[in-house]
């Protein structure tokens, strides 16, 4: 009975947290005036740890990165060492749509290409891989984007040193075409007051 309550109030706290996610997705648009004139690096921004760790793929490879212990034990006693890394690993349980309508601005993404994957394809990885791909939610924080024009997310994309050269170009292009016009050319001082 006390595990049932236990898990009852992890679910509640779970649904008050998205419910008051909802209110903070606009809190740029919503500064005074004074505070959107400063340079964006003046500002703390909330950010996200592993956030794409909501969607981890409990049967998919290890991380190359991890050590070779981890990596012979999970292959001797999966049973045990998948759960255990999946749980270590995982540190968000929000979506990337709800991060955002909550007000993360800053997302960390570490990104891999998953071991023997024949495809061009890229997920997320924290300890496992991610069951969506990176371009699905690109394209997902890019449509996110297009209605909140008067926000600003940075993506902090990290773990790229297991990309081979062609991948590593692959995802440089993908992130131009996903959002275009939306990237900070580097030379700007950005400010809040010229979004539109």
């Amino acid at each position: 009975m006390g595990k049932m309550n236990s898990l009852n109030g992890q679910s509640s706290k779970l649904e008050t947290s998205r419910l008051l996610c909802k209110s903070n997705k606009e809190w740029m648009a919503q500064l005074p005036e004074k505070l959107q004139d400063i340079p964006l690096y003046n500002m703390a921004l909330p950010g996200s740890h592993d956030a794409m760790s909501y969607c981890l793929d409990i049967s998919s490879p290890i991380d190359r990165s991890e050590s070779q212990l981890l990596q012979s034990l999970d292959k001797c006693v999966p049973c045990i060492t998948r759960p255990l890394i999946y749980k270590w690993s995982t540190t968000q349980e929000l979506s990337i749509k709800e991060q955002l309508n909550a007000g993360i601005r800053y997302l960390d993404l570490r990104i891999s290409h998953k071991p023997n994957d024949t495809s061009d394809k890229l997920y997320f990885v924290h300890g496992i891989f991610t069951e969506v791909t990176v371009q699905d939610i690109l394209k997902e924080i890019a449509v996110w984007l297009q209605h909140h024009k008067k926000e600003v997310i940075i993506l902090a994309c990290r773990c790229l040193e297991e990309l081979n050269p062609e991948q590593h170009l692959n995802l440089v292009n993908l992130l131009i075409t996903t959002f275009g016009n939306m990237i900070c050319p580097k030379q700007n001082i950005f400010l809040l007051l010229g979004l539109t």
